[in-house]
């Protein structure tokens, strides 16, 4: 079975740390069942070019702006449509709503048989996407500069709103649709009522998960934090907050954040430099620990050192951070969004607060780190649980039988 993959990332054998990087641990694990041959289409540095993973085709186009139609310029365009014409798919497996690739399906531009899934959805987002800053914070969070360059989270959220029409019409497009959580086929439901639905609430873990030894308590009072990028619905002025209000009760307490948050990032970022200043005013600039990006090796690292894990984010439809750190079985903390409550129960496999709650968030985390049962049966339970959800071979088996059912059905089986 020839099976097309448009996605958001290229596989490299590296690990930047950077957001999407589980999707290789599935295509190569996919590869490697003999059942498929996959290609990977999607973007990159440079022209257009041929750039295979080991036993994956694999094309890069370069990104460039949508138009007002939403697809890249018509060169890109016949790039990826060469692309998939040169590898004849039986399917062609959409990763996502955020980027163009399910236009050119829903607009059938590639004619075989489409699955469309869904990972982050835009249009929740972009309602959260402040993640409850005030006017006068939003303001400080932005240099002239990023107002020059349109560049700033205003500017952002606009972006977010602008593509929802797009969104809205991938979603519409495509009859076969994989879905997370109640959640996401909530938001799917309201544009397309009549898709076919295929639930996949697992996720492939990257390698170093898999091979790591469970979370066992190592002392302290550590907290790990991490966002992919720096968006304010990612929530990492809550985590600062609420870290402010626990340090006043366990003053041994330390904030590790994870993700383009660092000096560097600050000296860009109108937000990231704001958030440092909000931790110096806080007065807990001390005891916060900016790693930077990580790979999945010292992602592993951190959590096994840490007492809890924080997932302070506005909205998430699956949310990697938070199946990692209930992989490895760390008591976690999170805000209750999206697909969170689908991977951990409240009270019994991690503990819940409402999102932009800093007290809240402050007195579950408090609980984890002064409760050493506590922590542990929240850690047993989670691993249970995650060994289950993120089962490697399971997720593999799942897919593939997605898959047999498109291309059965397609070719009226």
């Amino acid at each position: 079975m020839r099976v097309l993959w448009l996605s958001n990332g290229a596989f490299t054998g590296t690990d930047s740390g950077a957001t999407g990087t589980w999707l290789a641990a599935l295509g190569r694990a996919l590869a490697a069942s003999g059942e498929v041959e996959l290609c990977n289409i999607t973007w990159g540095d440079g022209p257009p070019a041929r750039r295979d993973d080991g036993p994956i085709r694999q094309y890069v186009v370069p990104q460039e702006p949508p138009g007002r139609d939403g697809l890249p310029p018509e060169p890109v365009v016949a790039a990826i449509v060469a692309a998939a014409k040169d590898f004849s798919p039986d399917i062609v497996h959409v990763w996502g709503t955020e980027e163009p690739w399910g236009l050119l399906t829903a607009r059938k531009l590639l004619h075989a048989p489409a699955l469309l899934e869904i990972q982050g959805l835009k249009e929740p987002c972009a309602r959260v996407y402040y993640g409850g800053l005030t006017s006068r914070e939003l303001l400080a969070c932005t240099s002239p500069r990023e107002i020059a360059r349109r560049n700033s989270i205003v500017s952002h959220r606009r972006t977010f709103e602008a593509w929802v029409p797009f969104e809205r019409e991938i979603i519409a497009g495509h009859g076969l649709i994989t879905i997370q959580s109640p959640w996401t086929e909530a938001w799917v439901r309201l544009q397309n009522t009549a898709a076919h639905c295929f639930y996949a609430a697992d996720r492939a873990l990257r390698a170093p998960f898999y091979s790591a030894a469970p979370w066992s308590p190592a002392g302290g009072a550590v907290v790990f934090c991490s966002a992919a990028y720096p968006a304010p619905y990612k929530g990492v002025h809550d985590a600062l907050r609420a870290f402010a209000v626990l340090r006043a009760r366990l003053p041994r307490a330390v904030l590790r954040i994870a993700g383009p948050f660092g000096a560097s990032a600050a000296r860009i970022s109108g937000y990231v430099s704001w958030l440092h200043r909000l931790a110096d005013t806080l007065g807990i600039a001390g005891s916060v620990e900016w790693l930077g990006p990580l790979s999945a090796e010292r992602i592993v690292a951190q959590l096994q050192a840490a007492a809890a894990a924080l997932i302070p984010s506005h909205c998430e439809s699956y949310c990697m951070g938070l199946a990692e750190a209930l992989y490895l079985g760390v008591p976690t903390v999170s805000a209750q969004t999206g697909g969170a409550s689908l991977l951990m129960r409240g009270d019994e496999s991690g503990l819940f607060y409402a999102a932009g709650d800093e007290v809240m968030c402050a007195y579950q985390l408090e609980r984890v780190l002064t409760d050493g049962d506590l922590a542990l049966r929240l850690s047993a339970n989670a691993r249970r649980d995650g060994v289950v959800r993120n089962d490697l071979g399971a997720i593999v088996r799942g897919q593939l039988e997605t898959y047999r059912w498109v291309d059965d059905h397609a070719s009226g089986g």
